[in-house]
């Protein structure tokens, strides 16, 4: 069981009498497989236990916008159990082989007998992850802002780098495209551009500062 923020401060013991209380499920699905789709009724959340999955936003244009990469440990669907929305509006993509714990969202709403001593931090936990989910949403309109892809290019690699001169990302190039409104080529070509120019390197998902002032004046 990977580590979660959802079951912080409770055992593996007591998890697993909420799991049963709550009538939790475990479902497995394969690489490419839509979990929820957009306009499906939300009645739970599903916390992940391996592999990785995408929420996306489709377009009737055809583009897709990738808000963010869940993983081990992650929960997604929680912002429709405090919420009014009836229906998802975005798709849920398992991005590689995953395997979920679906939890139906009226636990959160109720008190577990056999040990609700530990819902109430339960509950709490769950409001942390809705506060973190909203900062992530909060840095994603930020790097949107951007006028010009390089801007919204130089924002996304300070915002990953922090102080450090390099990182790896853990999207491929297609996935980080979507992530910055944009297509894969027009992404290759600005990434080699500013290669060129010395500002950055970037190869196979590693990405190296070699001028960290050009990225802070474009990010301005």
């Amino acid at each position: 069981m990977p580590e979660t923020q959802l079951f912080k401060g409770i055992t593996d013991e007591d998890r697993d009498r909420m799991y049963e209380c709550a009538g939790a499920k475990e479902k497995k699905y394969k690489a490419g497989a839509y979990i929820v789709r957009q306009g499906d009724e939300p009645l739970n959340i599903y916390l992940v236990l391996e592999g990785t999955v995408m929420l996306t936003k489709d377009f009737s244009s055809g583009k897709r916008s990738v808000l963010y990469t869940l993983r081990e440990g992650d929960v997604f669907g929680e912002m429709f159990v405090f919420s009014k929305e009836t229906a998802f509006w975005y798709d849920a993509v398992a991005n590689s082989d995953v395997r979920l714990m679906e939890i139906p969202w009226k636990f959160f709403y109720g008190f577990c007998s056999n040990a609700c001593h530990k819902h109430q931090d339960v509950i709490r936990n769950m409001l942390e992850i809705q506060a973190s989910r909203n900062f992530l949403m909060t840095k994603k309109l930020y790097l949107l802002s951007g006028k010009s892809l390089r801007e919204r290019i130089a924002m996304w690699i300070l915002d990953c780098s922090g102080g450090s001169s390099e990182f790896t990302s853990s999207m491929n190039r297609e996935e980080l495209a979507d992530y910055l409104g944009t297509t894969r080529p027009s992404l290759s070509r600005e990434l080699m551009n500013m290669q060129d120019e010395g500002i950055i390197t970037a190869e196979r998902g590693k990405f190296t500062v070699l001028d960290r002032g050009a990225l802070e004046e474009l990010s301005e």
